[in-house]
Parts: structure tokens; sequence; C-alpha cells
């Protein structure tokens, strides 16, 4: 019972996932703030629903194109700057800046764009119902050819590494308890990693076993590495495990002041030839450095640019809460350059990617040294996860909009792939053989952001996609 209580205060405050019913519940938000979802060619939206109706917020650009379509909601539609042709039945109509058009229900239209710089405020009665559950399908999405590679049944894969002979692994996310922590992907299968005496399997934290693994790495020597939270135990591990010999290396303990009881390490870069290691605390929002020779550790909090910003996290047209308000989640992705030389990194609930030089931790640079050196390098959208590759792009999770996003080298954002069957994901990893793994567990979908009913549809996913 007291074990029981433990992981239920876990869960509930540790973790900081607790949503009300957003289904009948009063939603504000602010269409002013927040990233715009890339819906088509010159089409970008912002929407929100409620359980009667819905609404959308629309920039176009010249020559977009909404194809024929027809939905059983009535549709207003107010073009408050540009232009619109829109065809029903047969009849063009031109709305200019100021004009209101009424659709009926299910009523054949089409749109076009002509003018640049257009916006266009939706109105729909009932909800939009095909939105909500993402079967509406006539607008083209940049696709791509998505592999499945691990299926989960009954429990939520958390990150993926892959190595560099191309053997996969994943953690298994900590709400819900699982019995085990860490795995390898052999032929669709997870298999206990690297063995199944290191899994909690049901039994209280210890230090001979793993306790709430989640962010994990494969660094430029082939080791794996796995950040333990140890929000149980009340220990922050880092794990290095040895793939040739399938073997614990080393664990490595966090003090207390680097990382206090409660800290939410949970995402992590190596840099195997300097021997650092760089870690993201989202609790209390920070960055951790750690000498993996001497085993110094520092942290560097307090910055700006660690904090969530005030933009909600938005999806399925609603707004998603922890601990029963609109999320504010700090500092999550943080990732380096194929040199070392740069560290990457922004917030869940940010729309901002940083860049700082990494040697200024290296060299245990004073904060205000370091806060100065940072910079901001692109646009994010809301994303739990980043991975960035040898040519310096970034490939960025896109929570709300089911979907991958691109950052290139010059800080340019575009839309990689977007796909209903990407309903969080998680984290990603690239491979060597150009592959890019996704993680896809439906989080928000738990009980610890419901809070209520796990309203989670299994199976959850490893996917790939060829690069």
């Amino acid at each position: 019972m007291k074990r029981t209580k433990k992981f239920l205060l876990l869960t509930a405050t540790s973790l900081l996932f607790n949503q009300a019913n957003a289904q009948e519940r009063i939603l504000q938000t602010d269409f002013s703030k927040g990233s715009w979802e890339q819906v088509g060619k010159g089409l970008q939206r912002k929407w929100v629903t409620g359980s009667e109706s819905t609404f959308a917020h629309w920039k176009m650009d010249k020559g977009a194109h909404v194809p024929p379509h027809q939905h059983p909601n009535e549709q207003v539609t107010y073009i408050t700057s540009g232009s619109v042709k829109v065809i029903m039945d047969g009849k063009d109509h031109i709305v200019k800046a100021g004009g209101v058009l009424v659709i009926p229900p299910n009523t054949t239209h089409e749109f076009f764009c002509l003018e640049d710089g257009t916006v266009d405020l939706d109105f729909f009665a009932p909800a939009r119902k095909d939105w909500i559950e993402g079967t509406a399908n006539y607008i083209p999405q940049q696709q791509r050819s998505i592999e499945k590679v691990a299926q989960f049944d009954d429990v939520r894969p958390g990150n993926v590494a892959v190595s560099k002979d191309g053997r996969v692994f994943a953690t298994i996310h900590p709400l819900g308890n699982p019995k085990q922590q860490l795995v390898e992907i052999i032929n669709g299968k997870a298999i206990p990693f690297p063995s199944l005496a290191l899994q909690k399997n049901g039994n209280p934290a210890s230090d001979k076993t793993f306790d709430t693994p989640l962010g994990i790495t494969v660094d430029d020597n082939n080791q794996l590495w796995m950040i333990d939270m140890g929000l149980e135990l009340g220990k922050t591990r880092l794990w290095r495990f040895d793939l040739k010999k399938n073997t614990v290396a080393e664990t490595i303990y966090f003090s207390p002041e680097i990382a206090p009881k409660g800290s939410f390490l949970q995402d992590v870069a190596i840099d195997a030839k300097r021997g650092w290691a760089y870690l993201a605390d989202i609790t209390n929002p920070g960055i951790i450095t750690l000498n993996l020779k001497t085993k110094k550790a520092q942290r560097f909090s307090g910055h700006a640019a660690l904090q969530a910003e005030d933009v909600d996290m938005m999806i399925g047209g609603r707004v998603i809460n922890f601990g029963g308000k609109p999320a504010r989640v700090g500092i999550n992705p943080i990732t380096l350059s194929a040199d070392g030389e740069t560290l990457f990194f922004g917030s869940m609930n940010g729309t901002t990617w940083y860049k700082v030089p990494a040697k200024l931790f290296r060299e245990n640079a004073d904060e205000l040294t370091i806060g100065n050196a940072i910079q901001k390098f692109g646009d994010k959208p809301i994303s739990d996860g980043v991975a960035t590759d040898a040519q310096g792009n970034h490939y960025m999770t896109n929570l709300g909009g089911y979907s991958i996003s691109k950052l290139d080298a010059k800080g340019q954002l575009s839309n990689w792939v977007t796909d209903r069957a990407l309903n969080w994901p998680d984290n990603i990893a690239l491979s060597p053989d150009g592959y890019l793994y996704i993680s896809v567990n439906q989080l928000y979908t738990t009980p610890a952001f419901t809070g209520g009913t796990d309203q989670g549809r299994p199976p959850y996913f490893i996917y790939r996609i060829k690069l």
C-alpha cells in the first residue's frame, strides 16, 4: 500500500501531468502566440474546438488552394484581410477583406486564395468531428512512407536510440509503472536489456535496478547512455552500457545539490570525444553538465531561455493542461552539433530553438557569460524531442500537428512529414543508415494528463522513416 501511494504521488506531482476533462470545461487560449500548423502549400491554421462548435484562424498565400469538399457543418467565413474565391454550385463568390460568406451544410465548396497575406476566420457548427478525429483528407499533406519497427500493446515506449550497427533500444515510459524500463527491439519484439535482473519487475526501486529512466542516446564510440530520473528512489543516475559485452559499464550518481529529489532530467546529449554529458531538467529548468572523467557536475539555471514560453499546447483543437492549468513546461529537447561545439536546446512549451557554445560549460564559465552567449537559432514547434544530424538539420517532433518539423542549417523551419499515426511523437533518433526513428505513445491520453481514465488507444509504436 505504501508503495502504491508513493507511485500515485509520483504520477500526480513529480510528473506534473494532470488534465481536467477537456470536453466540457471552459477553454481559453491566445492565437497571437505559438506556432502555426502547416496544413498544405500556402495554408497555415490554428484552431480550437468545444463540444458544439469549432473555430479556425487561417493564414493563406496567393495561390493556396483548398480542394472541393463538403461537411455536415454550417460554415461562416469571415475574411479580415486579402481575398479569396469560393466556388459553390458552379458559381464564383469573391470575398474581400470585411466580407462574410455562409456555407450551408453538405454543400461542396472550393477555396482559392487571391492575395498574399489573406486571413480567414471560420466558424463551424456543430464541431468539426473530421478534424478532431483526423479523418479530413481533402487537403494534400506532406507524407512519407512510415515503417513499423515495434508495436507495444500494454506499455508506452519512451525514448529511442539506434547504435552504429543498427541495434534499436527504447526506454519504457514511467507513466503506468511498467515492470521493464529498458528494452532492445529484436525482430519487432521488446527484449529486456541488458538483462531482466536490472529491470524493476514490479518491485520497489533500488540501487541495484533501474528506477524511472527516460532519455537514451548512443555516442560516437557506440556506447549506450541512459538517464534515470530516480523519481521513486530519489537518486538521479546516468547509466553507460558496453554494447559489445551487453553489460553495464558505469553508473554515475548526481549529488542532491545538482539533481535534488524530484528533478526530472529526461534528455541527454553525449560528447564522447571530449568526455562531457549535457542534460536537461524540466522540473527545475536548467542545463546540467557533467565531466565524464572527473565526474564533476554543474548546473546552469535561471535564464529566461530555459523557461516555458507563455504559449498553449494545442492537440486536436484543445488546450492540454499540466497540473490543472495550461501546460508550461520548460527546457526539454537538448542536442549537440556533430563537432560537439554547439549546444542546442528549447522548451517543450516553446517556439524558439536556442544555441550556445558548449566550450563555455567545459571551461566552467560563469552563468552571466553563458547567458549572454545564448542566441536564437530558429523557430520550433511545441515539441518533446529533437535530433540534430551531421549537416546541421534539426528534426523536431510537432505535438500539435501530428508531424515532424525540420529546421535546416540556415534556420528555416518547414513541415517534414504529417501523419495521423504520429499521435504524440515523443522522441526521435537518427540511424547511421539514414532513417529517422520515432517513438509514438499518445502520452497526453494517460491518466496523469486526463485527470481520470486512460484514454489511450493501444497499440503504441516505434516507427522509422527514410531521410
